[in-house]
């Protein structure tokens, strides 16, 4: 017999979220090690050696914990304690190597270089430190605002080159103006009309340019909710079904202020408390994007209690789509039968997304993996925090961004996927004036063919380039270079070349199936 599409498991949809910290330091050593590999690769032309034994070195970390019960949650207390000085070592050498090839390549000045690691050219809102500039200057001369925050300052800068940098001046002059209009519980953006009601929850998210309300009527958006969590079986591992019959909302708003409002963004923080935990959550509404981020910390004294956030949307769907490695599935979210009944917990990555016929909504995220919708309500699975076989499991601080991202069109259309990606891997800026301007080492030209991996062959011999297709769709590509390759070969995943590849100039072309991960090697 044969099957199509995914096996799910009708059990453990708890892992998904269990032990949140892991779960998060997996994700962020993940990508911190990708960025540092690129930076690598391209700071080598200036002298500073590939440090392929410290990557191997800090892989093997991150690989030994993703093995089971560790990356699901379901170790004892003691393989956490282990894990998160692991982690925290991996994030300081990791930031350290980082920071040495980002310094070797923007040389001195006083302007700033940014650093784009994704593979495609973006604009986005970058952190930058101390500076009592009012704009950033790039070497067109184009002018971007820079608005002054309590640690620092942020910018919204424009063009970033795929995998590469671009320096920017800093200029005086008067500040730039805010784009909005606050007032005590509500905001007009250049997108979106938005209110919160007593207890902090959207009542109203208007979206202006479609002419439409992003949620149902009469009902609340950012609503957080906590259940009681008690499987009959395995704590760690489960969720079961009738964990909706008990549960409270986190209505206890303790403040509730706008702490931000300039031209990159305007944000209002909200603090809560409820029963022995407290939440404190900053929500940006950004200048540039439809994005609207809400980045959380929450110091959970709880147990056998699950925390969702909920948004229950006005949209006629019975299928969401879900973010998966290098790729997507699409799942019925309706309940016919007893197989739909029990995929009432669903597994994903950096995104999902529910849409109808030419509207849409994405809920992304930078650590979370457990995702559900029902009847049109979508939500985030935050904090689960079971007591075995470890009794404390998620009693600590948490520290999470989800963000929604309502949409014209479908969330190909709307670029949902790389929305995602720059949540996940934003800008890295650092104080110093790129020589050459900008620099782009490697580019696609199909949105829908990501640009991956960019990293040192394991033989030492050129340097490899990992892409996949992501939109199920038959593509065919020019990889455009920085300089002309010597050679261009096709790999399997092992790194082992299985065919030459015709090189025109800086680049080469190539056809790729349908969700199909593809391998080069480049020799320069």
């Amino acid at each position: 017999p044969a099957w199509v599409g995914e096996l799910y498991f009708e059990y453990h949809r708890g892992t998904y979220t269990s032990m949140a910290r892991n779960k998060r330091a997996n994700r962020k050593s993940e990508l911190l090690l990708m960025d540092v590999e690129l930076l690598s690769v391209l700071a080598e032309p200036k002298g500073l050696s590939y440090p392929a034994a410290e990557l191997d070195r800090l892989w093997k970390v991150v690989l030994l914990n993703q093995f089971h019960d560790i990356l699901p949650g379901s170790s004892i207390r003691e393989v956490y304690e282990v894990t998160k000085a692991e982690y925290e070592a991996l994030a300081r050498d990791g930031q350290r190597l980082l920071e040495e090839r980002m310094r070797a390549l923007c040389g001195q000045g006083n302007g700033v270089t940014v650093f784009n690691t994704l593979g495609f050219d973006r604009d986005d809102v970058v952190e930058l430190g101390e500076t009592s500039a009012n704009w950033l200057a790039d070497s067109d001369g184009t002018l971007y605002p820079v608005q002054h925050t309590g640690g620092g300052a942020a910018a919204c800068v424009r063009g970033l080159p795929s995998k590469g940098y671009k320096g920017y001046l800093p200029v005086s002059g008067a500040p730039a103006k805010s784009p909005f209009t606050i007032g005590e519980r509500s905001i007009r953006t250049p997108y979106y009309d938005a209110a919160f009601d007593e207890s902090g929850n959207l009542s109203l998210l208007f979206d202006r340019e479609n002419g439409r309300s992003v949620l149902r009527e009469g009902a609340l958006g950012n609503a957080l909710r906590t259940f009681e969590d008690k499987p009959i079986y395995y704590d760690n591992w489960d969720i079961d079904i009738y964990y909706t019959e008990k549960y409270w909302d986190l209505s206890g708003v303790t403040s509730l202020e706008w702490v931000a409002d300039g031209p990159v963004y305007a944000a209002l923080r909200i603090a809560r408390a409820f029963s022995s935990s407290t939440m404190e959550q900053e929500i940006r509404f950004y200048a540039h994007t439809r994005r609207i981020d809400f980045i959380t910390r929450v110091d959970w004294k709880e147990s056998q209690h699950l925390l969702k956030v909920r948004f229950p949307l006005d949209l006629n769907t019975d299928e969401a789509t879900f973010d998966i490695q290098f790729g997507n599935v699409t799942r019925k979210t309706h309940k016919n039968t007893s197989w739909d009944k029990a995929r009432f917990e669903t597994c994903a990555h950096k995104w999902m997304d529910v849409s109808e016929g030419g509207y849409g909504v994405s809920l992304l995220n930078d650590c979370k993996y457990g995702h559900s919708v029902d009847d049109g309500v979508m939500c985030l699975t935050l904090i689960k925090s079971g007591i075995e076989p470890n009794p404390t499991t998620d009693q600590e601080e948490h520290f999470f961004t989800y963000s929604l991202f309502p949409h014209a069109g479908t969330w190909r259309e709307a670029g949902t996927a790389r929305e995602a990606a720059k949540l996940n891997q934003p800008c890295h800026g650092i104080l110093g004036t790129a020589e050459d301007g900008g620099f782009s080492f490697a580019s696609v030209d199909k949105p829908n063919v990501v640009l991956e991996t960019i990293k040192r062959a394991e033989d030492g011999r050129g340097v490899i380039l990992r892409l996949y297709e992501g939109e199920n769709k038959r593509t065919f590509a020019k990889l455009s270079l920085a300089q002309t390759p010597k050679s261009a070969a096709e790999c399997d995943l092992l790194e082992n070349d299985e065919r030459q590849i015709e090189v025109s100039e800086n680049g080469f072309s190539f056809t790729v199936k349908p969700y199909e991960i593809k391998t080069f090697r480049v020799v320069f």
